[in-house]
């Protein structure tokens, strides 16, 4: 039996092609090549200017970049966040631990992000069989609680769909 043969050029096409738009970002990023008669230019320190944070409708990629020096102090009370531990053992306990919820990774995935979009998320997943078919108060406790865990001091006021939610990041500015 006689196979058709195939010619090798036409499959090292396709891959070149495949590949191109990888090299030439890769050139890109580089920037342009330097020569023994350019010397580098000596770095100039650049200081950072505030950025107004990206409104997106997919809460788990979205990345809040603004820089605010003086978040709100207390945006939730202890009571709020004790009433969210009972909700959290409740409700939250048959398939999360409150330890998912702090610590080393908690912290690299969520510490940058507003506590709106913690609480944007976990709203409209949670609970896995009837997502945001809990009242609102139970999420406000809840995350309330969470932030509790997380180091933040209660205040005064309890955590409200009226909150600053979008000024405090989930990591506390003390650092705790």
């Amino acid at each position: 039996m006689v196979y058709p043969r195939i010619p090798r050029r036409r499959a090292f096409v396709p891959a070149a092609f495949v590949a191109l738009p990888f090299l030439v970002a890769g050139c890109a990023a580089r920037g342009p090549a330097e020569t023994a008669a350019d010397p580098p230019a000596p770095a100039t320190p650049v200081q950072a200017t505030p950025v107004a944070p990206e409104q997106t409708s997919d809460p788990p990629a979205e990345t809040d970049t603004t820089t605010a020096t003086e978040a709100p102090a207390g945006i939730f009370t202890e009571s709020q966040a004790d009433r969210g531990k009972v909700s959290f053992d409740e409700l939250c306990a048959e398939c999360h631990t409150n330890n998912e919820f702090r610590g080393r990774l908690f912290q690299s995935n969520w510490g940058r992000r507003t506590v709106y979009s913690f609480y944007r998320t976990v709203r409209s997943t949670m609970p896995d069989n009837n997502p945001g078919g809990l009242e609102e108060q139970a999420y406000l406790d809840v995350v309330s609680y969470i932030l509790s865990l997380n180091g933040h001091e209660a205040g005064t006021s309890e955590l409200s769909a009226d909150s600053p939610m979008r000024e405090v990041r989930i990591a506390p500015a003390s650092g705790g």
